[in-house]
């Protein structure tokens, strides 16, 4: 099985991409009144319970964090559409859920938006070789587990274990992933595993095949407990461990190293944070954070809700649709708040064809042989890309505050992204010429039909959500004028990720991915890039790259993780770029503009372009209105 979804803090994820609310909305009730009653119907008590702070000693290599010192107290909503899928970071789960866990897990090293560098965490620093293939890790010393048992480095062998550990098909004889990850091929270097060795007790080794540039980036995995799940991961359940049943009915059991642990979880309503009492960060007076008393994941149905909320006041920070900033903008002296822009999103979404040649377990194509034809034709793809209106959805759907896309990679992303590219703005005309060129023709009636009179018809597999339907419909009405028969088909997350990674059962479809952290490295997305890549969604669970120019950008992710010279990397990752962007085995849909509001009287906020708002959630404390 490959997975859709990856890691936290440094790596590009697929996910479910809602437009609609681009951004994650972060909700607070303005009442003091309000947040009690929210606690009530938490907790079951008139009153939220009060938070002890102090009880226990700071971890003798404490992190004191250079923000403004704050106060203690406070409730934090969040008000999100997603719910959690896991609260293990190995298994397959959205971007949001990615962000929940970063809340409660931590990594050896972080991201700073502000700084644009990875900086120590629950490593205090790390040291590299003279060749350049060893980096040293040096842990903190007393950081506690959030069941209070000692962090050591048994902690990251452990996790690496996990992503690591393999099996062999019983059939092929093949090497295959224990626990599927996208991790378990970003941890392959030029072919070969990613070596560790444990030193001693607080010191780590990594030792590389090869120069890799990315590694910092790469090596920011959440670190799991040993203690709580090293049973697990030996009898081969480790993936069934830390689901939501789990949070519902033993929350206790899901410890961490992160700012938060949970106190409840009720589905399809709120899961509730709190902090955790031997977090081993601290302020400059020593006072432990976060300075917060609670955090609550409030769900929603609707994206209009978040916005709303923040908008009349009820909510204090909210990522913000392009195509809400104009009304809600009015709303900002009223409500004390101010809007940050952001430029163009981190995110992409693209559709792609079904392209798999292999047969199911029966023996059977997973696709028919006319479908094949025509999916696996460039110029169909171009065509079908040409006669997509792009503007007219982002003018429709985002009242004109959006781009369309020519690169898997954002513009948001600088200067890793190429910006001379084909644009393949809508053009009817032309992308009839290439379905002539490639031998489509049509009969009286209009109907598109290929060489050998099959007519033109196949199903796009959606996501139900407003946002996709209203493109899907769209996509239907720009391929008729083509005349091909486009059915719609709709259906939840999960089911549509096992027909388009295990079953292989779907034509086109449509999701995307993006960065929840404002850092970025192309090799964070390699296992979409590479012809045997988990996540290389055209022709999934390929053998051996079946064109040229796929062999050619396997060779461009390894020539650029190979150099430290990030001029020349940049200059790889444009080639792969224009590569696909000629070929388009995805075709590219839009990205929209990015917006953030927040209350005026939160402090220690900082907006970065990329990312969710509250990167530094630990920080953050409420002071008076400004």
């Amino acid at each position: 099985m490959r997975l859709n979804i990856v890691t936290e803090r440094l790596s590009l994820r697929f996910y479910m991409l809602d437009l609609e609310s681009e951004q994650f909305v972060y909700l607070q009730s303005a009442l003091l009144g309000v947040m009690l009653s929210i606690m009530t119907m938490l907790v079951g008590c008139s009153k939220p319970p009060a938070i002890m702070r102090g009880e226990y000693a700071l971890p003798a290599d404490v992190l004191c964090v250079s923000a403004d010192p704050g106060q203690y107290g406070g409730i934090f909503v969040l008000s999100e559409t997603t719910e959690p899928t896991t609260f293990n970071p190995q298994v397959p789960n959205n971007v949001s859920t990615s962000l929940l866990l970063s809340r409660l897990l931590s990594s050896l090293v972080e991201y700073d938006p502000r700084t644009e560098q990875f900086l120590p965490a629950l490593a205090k620093a790390w040291q590299v070789s003279e060749d350049l293939k060893s980096y040293t890790f040096y842990l903190r010393e007393g950081v506690r587990w959030s069941d209070g048992v000692l962090f050591t480095a048994d902690d990251v062998i452990f996790t690496f274990d996990c992503i690591l550990a393999e099996t062999v098909d019983a059939v092929t004889g093949k090497r295959l992933p224990k626990y599927p990850s996208r991790n378990y091929q970003q941890f392959h270097i030029n072919g070969e595993k990613l070596r560790y060795t444990k030193i001693d007790k607080y010191t780590v080794r990594f030792d590389l095949p090869t120069v890799y540039a990315p590694f910092i980036y790469d090596i920011s995995q959440s670190i799991l407990p040993k203690h709580k799940l090293q049973t697990a991961f030996e009898d081969g359940s480790f993936q069934k461990q830390w689901s939501t049943k789990t949070a519902i009915e033993s929350p206790a059991a899901i410890v961490g190293t992160g700012p938060f642990t949970i106190m409840s979880y009720k589905p399809g309503e709120r899961l509730v944070l709190q902090p955790n009492p031997h977090y081993w960060k601290a302020d400059r007076k020593e006072q432990r954070l976060p300075y917060l008393d609670y955090l609550v994941h409030q769900f929603v149905k609707e994206a209009n809700t978040q916005v709303a909320h923040f908008a009349t006041g009820k909510s204090d920070a909210s990522g913000i649709g392009a195509d809400d900033y104009t009304w809600v903008q009015k709303a900002a002296d009223t409500y004390r708040f101010s809007i940050y822009d952001r430029g163009p999103s981190a995110s992409v979404n693209f559709f792609w064809f079904n392209q798999h040649r292999g047969v199911n377990a029966k023996g059977e194509p997973f696709l028919p042989a006319h479908k094949l034809r025509w999916f696996t034709d460039k110029r169909f793809r171009q065509a079908v890309q040409y006669g997509l209106n792009r503007q007219g959805l982002i003018d429709a759907l985002l009242f004109g505050k959006g781009e369309s896309l020519t690169s898997i990679i954002a513009p948001a992303q600088g200067k890793w992204h190429n910006p001379n590219l084909p644009r393949y703005d809508f053009d009817p005309e032309q992308a009839k010429r290439l379905l002539r060129q490639s031998g489509f023709s049509w009969d009286a009636a209009g109907q598109l039909i290929d060489s050998k009179a099959v007519p033109v018809a196949f199903t796009l597999l959606l996501v139900e959500s407003n946002f996709y339907d209203r493109v899907g419909v769209t996509f239907v009405e720009n391929m008729k004028d083509l005349g091909m028969d486009v059915n719609l088909e709709r259906s939840d997350f999960a089911t549509l990720l096992r027909r388009t990674d295990d079953t292989f059962n779907y034509d086109v479809t449509i999701l995307g991915w993006g960065s929840s952290s404002a850092a970025y490295d192309p090799s964070g997305s390699k296992a979409l890039y590479l012809s045997s890549g988990e996540y290389h969604q055209w022709y999934p669970e390929q053998p051996a790259p079946v064109t040229e120019w796929e062999a050619r950008i396997d060779e461009l992710i390894g020539l650029q993780e190979r150099t430290l010279d990030e001029a020349q990397r940049v200059n790889y990752m444009h080639e792969v770029q224009a590569i696909l962007a000629e070929e388009l085995p995805l075709l590219y849909g839009f990205t929209p503009y990015g917006y953030a509001g927040v209350k005026n009287k939160w402090r220690n906020i900082y907006v970065p372009s990329a990312g969710t708002i509250l990167w530094n959630i630990e920080e953050i404390w409420e002071g008076s209105e400004q």
